[in-house]
């Protein structure tokens, strides 16, 4: 639902995951921003913890997440543009 501010029509603002990495072409959601952020966060602390990986897997997952969804990004304008 839109609500009228000031003259203009107010649009809902996008989460803040994609609005840090400037997505242009994948609308996500709230709940794919937890998701993708969150769990990508909780996973690599899990695995830590069990000890499958050493703990610099914690800030480094999230990142390579973060950098895959970018690359999709991307992936998608071409593919829109030249498509």
């Amino acid at each position: 639902m839109s609500e009228y501010r000031h003259g203009r029509v107010s649009r809902p603002r996008r989460p803040w995951y994609a609005r840090a990495l400037h997505l242009k072409h994948l609308y996500l959601s709230n709940i794919w921003c937890v998701v993708l952020f969150e769990g990508s966060i909780a996973l690599a602390v899990l695995m830590a913890l069990t000890e499958l990986v050493t703990w610099w897997v914690v800030p480094v997952l999230p990142l390579a997440v973060a950098g895959m969804v970018k690359l999709n990004d991307l992936i998608a304008g071409t593919l829109e543009r030249h498509g």
